[in-house]
């Protein structure tokens, strides 16, 4: 008898959704997409795993379904892969009367994503993935041969998945490095580390080498988010980060600054989602915020220059 495929509702079809739906599919999951009015007219797309070593691998995307609306269904997982921002909305509610039983997974990291999830779901439903992934909508330059999305994984790199039914996602996600999380909040603290370097990045209008001279503001910034998360501040921080910001840009097979400006620039709303976040949480506890309100105000003065 065959083995009956698992039922996955993707929300959200951008760059990360379409990596996600493209490794469930291959794990043997029926994937079916519900997207935004307009968005509906595809049934597949190429995807373009991107190398250090050789010409990108096109992989081609077949969903079951595309949808606008959603009629009420039995499904197995439900992935929302939008942004943080996204996930304050009323639509969240409307989308759980219609999902039946069905393990919730979220790919957002700020630090009241799962109260806002927990408020439409049961905790013991709802899984959160850190992802090991750099997806966008290619090309940037010519690093792919036609329009499509592209992705790179960084090698050793595993997605991270925390909650009650992180198994079920690790399994659904054969074929690709996955694990469980060690502890819970592992993709909280991977945020409160990076993004605090995000906003300075912007701030210093996309220029690594501006933001390589100041790396003071962020480096403090990222400390107090990562206390205020319950993380761990790595041992000398600040070199680290001056270091990968050197290396990095020859390691990945593509145009980092660019990426980085088209990728952020795009969630610009929830980089200040997530600096709000950790101030209102800080201050609430009374942790420091000093250095992430410097960081939030030299971003509200890069809007109005």
């Amino acid at each position: 008898m065959d083995e009956v495929a698992m039922r996955v509702l993707v929300v959200g079809d951008g760059p990360l959704g379409q990596v996600f739906g493209l490794w469930l599919t291959e794990g043997g999951a029926s994937v079916t997409y519900l997207v935004k009015p307009g968005r509906d007219s595809w049934e597949a797309r190429t995807l373009y795993r991107l190398r250090r070593v050789g010409r990108p691998v096109p992989r081609r995307l077949r969903p079951d379904e595309v949808l606008t609306e959603l009629a009420d269904g039995s499904w197995d997982m439900v992935w929302l892969c939008v942004s943080s921002t996204a996930l304050r909305g009323p639509w969240l509610r409307e989308l759980a009367e219609k999902t039946g039983d069905a393990t919730i997974v979220s790919v957002g990291q700020d630090v009241h994503d799962r109260a806002v999830l927990g408020e439409v779901w049961p905790s013991e439903r709802i899984v959160q993935v850190t992802p090991a992934v750099l997806a966008y909508s290619a090309p940037l330059a010519d690093e792919v041969p036609a329009p499509g999305v592209a992705y790179w994984t960084p090698p050793g790199a595993a997605n991270g998945v925390s909650g009650e039914r992180a198994g079920s996602v690790v399994t659904a996600l054969r074929g690709t490095r996955t694990r469980v999380a060690r502890r819970p909040g592992a993709g909280e603290t991977a945020a409160a580390r990076m993004v605090p370097y995000v906003a300075a990045l912007e701030a210093a209008g996309w220029s690594l080498p501006e933001l390589r001279a100041r790396l003071d503001l962020p480096t403090a910034a990222a400390a107090e988010a990562v206390r205020i998360v319950g993380g761990r501040t790595p041992a000398l921080m600040r070199p680290a980060a001056g270091l990968v910001l050197r290396l990095l840009p020859r390691l990945v097979p593509f145009d980092l600054p660019r990426y980085l400006e088209a990728h952020f620039t795009k969630v610009a709303d929830q980089t200040r989602l997530m600096l709000d976040g950790w101030i209102a949480e800080g201050t609430s506890n009374e942790l420091p915020v000093t250095r992430l309100r410097e960081l939030r105000h030299a971003l509200s003065a890069k809007m109005t220059s």
